[in-house]
């Protein structure tokens, strides 16, 4: 499954009511003697549209000050969106360093996608389908500092497609969060409303910072936030010319301070015309829990499968537009035409959109006996397999890389994907040690320098000396609390970083 049907799918339960609506009333225009419904829809349009242009015109206090009027381990910060468990581990993070930090979780809404759900970080579970994953969630026990709160359908159609429910709005929110809502805003909310519990939520908090589909409740925002995109919520939710996607535009230009995990992130900024103040916070990775390790029943069990003494993972989904996962496979077919490397075994994780093309074609070439499938596996089990596995194999079409290349790098494995570019390695202090590789010819190539134990293995201490100095928790969470701070005092917003 491509990155952006992950995201429709992730979306299509929040934003479907109002989109079948839009496009039925868009269909029918011919056969309806009623306009009204369509001057709505403009003017919720041009309302979108206006905001989408607009940029952070909060007020902020005009404090003589150097600092914000709180020590930092007083904040209190809230976490909303929550793609890959990234916020999750976040919030863990700094909790573990003192910080009161807590996720806000959205069920039935933002966060309804299973990788999305944080009992997946914590809990064994394996799985032929999304829906069948989701049944271990009521097995898991949810910590003190994450708050859940339901998306409200019923809410949702209340305010829905109705001018008369613009005070009506502006009265909540001023109930509410004691600010008044201009009209467009209210507009706008009114078409919005399942997500209001999701924003009361955030009333608890100090800072805000949003990720994902989160981002497009910015223009509603009680506090002040910042905007740490992911992927595919900076790649290509904001460029998309749909309600949502304005929204989102809108939640990029209003906020107070972008945090940009990824150095190529900086280029799509710049194609939104991004004003706000833009930190490069490297991704995060808790390197207590993502960490070398044994796993040896997990290596039996893939001999026993499959024989072999030597196992490339490839630890991300089958999207070859998005990951190159076919070239991997080319690769693969051309190091075994050696004798000498006959001992390699491919595991693959069996999900994504391109699962029946990877098998068609590795049944193709004949590799089916020294190829295992994996099924969709959470976290702690990808941490197993990482650790079981010789070298790990991430992707190679996307500048810059996720996390579960700085995961396999936490765990001292050497890691073969994309190379760094000169961009990414400009905001960082040393280069990524990564086996650089983009074609199939070169792909095999660095196969073939791992094949030597003694070379995989310092490859591997010098990942994990890497990831612990440059995205470990100890060496980033200043760069992400000097962040939340500056949005929250007028004097470190006026001299914030500006990357």
């Amino acid at each position: 499954m491509s990155l952006k049907r992950l995201v429709k799918r992730a979306l299509r339960p929040i934003v479907k009511p109002f989109v079948d609506a839009l496009a039925f009333r868009v269909a029918d225009v011919a056969a309806r003697a009623n306009s009204a419904d369509i001057e709505f829809d403009l003017h919720v349009m041009t309302a979108l549209r206006s905001l989408a242009a607009s940029g952070d015109h909060h007020v902020i206090p005009p404090y003589d000050s150097a600092g914000p009027q709180k020590a930092g381990q007083k904040v209190r910060i809230g976490f909303f969106g929550n793609i890959a468990n990234n916020a999750y581990n976040l919030t863990t993070c700094l909790r573990r360093l003192g910080y009161d930090a807590e996720l806000g979780v959205e069920d039935g809404g933002f966060d309804v996608f299973l990788l999305n759900r944080p009992f997946w970080e914590d809990m064994e579970v394996e799985c032929d389908t999304y829906e069948e994953g989701l049944t271990h969630e009521r097995e898991w026990r949810q910590p003190e500092y994450v708050r859940r709160v339901a998306y409200d359908p019923q809410l949702q159609g209340r305010y829905w497609g109705r001018y008369s429910a613009i005070p009506e709005v502006q009265a909540l929110y001023r109930d509410a969060f004691g600010l008044d809502l201009s009209m467009d805003r209210a507009v706008l909310l009114a078409q919005q409303m399942g997500h209001w519990p999701y924003l009361l939520a955030m009333k608890r908090y100090d800072v805000i910072q949003l990720s994902g589909p989160a981002i497009s409740m910015g223009a509603f925002c009680p506090r002040p936030y910042v905007v740490f995109p992911t992927g595919g919520d900076l790649f290509i939710s904001p460029f998309e010319e749909t309600v949502f996607g304005l929204l989102m535009r809108t939640g990029y230009r209003n906020t107070g301070h972008l945090l940009l995990g990824d150095a190529s992130y900086f280029d799509y900024c710049d194609r939104l015309t991004l004003n706000a103040h833009r930190t490069f916070a490297p991704f995060m990775i808790d390197t207590e829990i993502y960490a070398p390790g044994q796993s040896d029943e997990v290596r039996a069990r893939w001999i026993h499968k499959v024989g072999g003494k030597r196992f490339v993972l490839n630890v991300c989904r089958q999207a070859w537009e998005w990951k190159g996962n076919d070239r991997l496979i080319h690769a693969f077919n051309e190091l075994r035409q050696a004798q000498r490397y006959r001992d390699w075994r491919l595991v693959l994780m069996q999900w994504g959109p391109d699962v029946e093309k990877a098998m068609k074609l590795i049944s193709e070439l004949g590799l089916e006996a020294v190829v295992l499938w994996e099924k969709l596996v959470s976290k702690p089990l990808v941490r197993k397999y990482q650790r079981a596995a010789d070298l790990v194999v991430d992707q190679f079409v996307m500048p810059g890389y996720g996390t579960s290349v700085l995961e396999s790098m936490a765990a001292g494995k050497a890691v073969v994907m994309r190379p760094a570019d000169e961009r990414s390695q400009a905001y960082l202090k040393e280069p990524p040690p990564f086996l650089g590789a983009m074609q199939p010819e070169e792909i095999r190539a660095q196969i073939e320098k791992a094949h030597d134990d003694h070379f995989r293995e310092d490859i591997g201490k010098e990942s994990y000396k890497w990831v612990n100095a440059h995205h470990g928790y100890l060496s980033t969470f200043n760069a992400y609390i000097g962040t939340y701070m500056s949005v929250l005092s007028f004097a470190n917003r006026m001299r914030g970083p500006k990357n």
